[in-house]
């Protein structure tokens, strides 16, 4: 389906794995314009550049840390910059904090507050202060489309996730005051909620035979991979989409069965 995102000027955050690769990719089979961000991952992010050209689009990676306020700036203004402006962000970068993903604790008290502060201001200001500097850009666009990438941890228990589940949550209630101030100057502004979600075929930590026992208990008996969590997001993000305002949309396999 042509989705009307040729030439787009698209910036996707966190864009060297996952879903911000499978959704750069995807824009770059558009024929769209696309900038992507990565952490420490640079060869990861030259690669993600190459499949976009390869796809067919334009490719550009800048480094972007999401804790600090000046390397937000300064990316996001390198890619209008390459750009000549914005049509669409993807805010999908993401940060564990010093403890990573497996070093979390498992027990409230436990909890480091330097972590939980990190972590917090990194998923939840990183963002706000990322839309703070695409806003101007999207606002100019004629078709300008924001996306937050949440998470169904906001929803259900994971153990150790208390800050990033807060910080996502956060993005939902961000989303909704967005969605009036943006959508005064016809900017679409809409949050993504992935679930457990496979990449090839496979998660980056839980083992296969896992994730098929997990999948067994959604409604659609399957978990989605990171290529469905992007289409969602190229749809949301397309000219396809002139009404979709303000939503979560939920692309986790459907509802948990209960047991």
């Amino acid at each position: 389906m042509e989705l009307g995102l040729k030439d787009a000027a698209v910036l996707v955050t966190g864009g060297s794995s996952g879903i911000g690769r499978a959704a750069a990719i995807g824009y770059g089979r558009e024929g769209a314009r696309v900038a992507i961000t990565y952490g420490s991952r640079k060869e990861a992010a030259a690669e993600v550049v190459a499949e976009i050209e390869a796809a067919g689009g334009q490719g550009f990676a800048v480094p972007m840390d999401l804790n600090a306020a000046g390397s937000i700036e300064a990316a996001v203004a390198a890619v209008i910059e390459r750009w000549g402006g914005l049509d669409v962000a993807v805010a999908n970068a993401v940060n564990w904090g010093k403890l990573g993903f497996h070093g979390r604790p498992e027990k409230i008290e436990d909890a480091p507050e330097d972590w939980w502060t990190e972590v917090l201001r990194a998923n939840l200001e990183g963002n706000f202060r990322f839309v703070q500097q695409v806003a101007p850009a999207l606002r100019r666009s004629d078709a300008g489309r924001l996306v937050l990438v949440s998470t169904d941890v906001t929803l259900r228990p994971l153990p150790g996730s208390w800050p990033y589940g807060a910080a996502k949550a956060g993005l939902h209630g961000f989303m909704t005051a967005l969605s009036y101030d943006l959508g005064a100057d016809g900017v679409l502004v809409n949050v993504v909620m992935p679930g457990i979600t496979l990449e090839d075929g496979k998660h980056r930590v839980i083992p296969q035979e896992a994730t098929d026992e997990i999948a067994k208990a959604f409604s659609a008996r399957r978990l989605p991979h990171t290529t469905e969590v992007a289409d969602t997001i190229l749809f949301l993000t397309s000219p396809r989409t002139p009404a979709i305002q303000g939503e979560i949309i939920r692309v986790t396999g459907g509802a948990l069965l209960q047991q």
